[in-house]
């Protein structure tokens, strides 16, 4: 009997600390069983499905010879990489040929360069020559966006490091551009 005296006495002096414990007990097991029940099993199942995709993927690529699995292979692949990249690095003497086809490509798309500033300095990384170019160009929204595009397409590896527009008369656009491209060194002479 001492023992239902001393819970009544606790229950009447501390009955809404008790009930929002109770509240919270009752919250928890209910979690749990859902976590453990709904949860738990769905991801399980997701990470399964991840495992094996992931494991497809890799036998897929050993199978094609895209995955290098000894450091000699990754040198070769790494090599071949670097090889394909400096192909693609014209020599210096063409740089008037990148200068030709940025005209062509503003006359393409009905744009008109007037004057390319430009300035160079060596790459600290390899040695190849950088080159930074500058213009403005002029025209509506489309012809700015189609020349863009354009060398964005180019076969040479031209960055755009910098595009500003501003507005202008009507519903012209001026267009700020800063490219950048790399050269290999040779002769200067074009």
């Amino acid at each position: 009997m001492r023992i239902k005296e001393l819970l009544e006495l606790l229950w009447s002096a501390h009955r809404g600390p008790l009930l929002v414990l109770g509240l919270l007990l009752c919250l928890n097991v209910v979690l749990f069983v859902s976590l453990s029940q709904f949860i738990v099993p769905k991801v399980i199942e997701v990470e399964t499905r991840y495992l094996k995709r992931q494991t497809e993927v890799r036998q897929l690529l050993r199978n094609q010879g895209g995955a290098a699995e000894t450091p000699e292979q990754r040198y070769v692949l790494a090599s071949q990489d670097l090889s394909k990249f400096e192909q693609a690095v014209p020599e210096y003497r063409n740089f008037t040929a990148l200068i030709e086809e940025l005209l062509v490509l503003s006359n393409r798309a009905r744009l008109n360069i007037t004057q390319i500033s430009y300035s160079s300095e060596e790459s600290k990384v390899a040695s190849l020559l950088k080159f930074s170019l500058n213009f403005n160009v002029e025209g509506n929204y489309e012809q700015l966006k189609k020349f863009i595009y354009s060398l964005e397409q180019s076969t040479r590896l031209i960055s755009i490091k910098q595009l500003s527009l501003q507005s202008v008369e009507g519903d012209a656009v001026k267009l700020g551009l800063k490219l950048e491209t790399l050269f290999r060194p040779g002769s200067r002479e074009s």
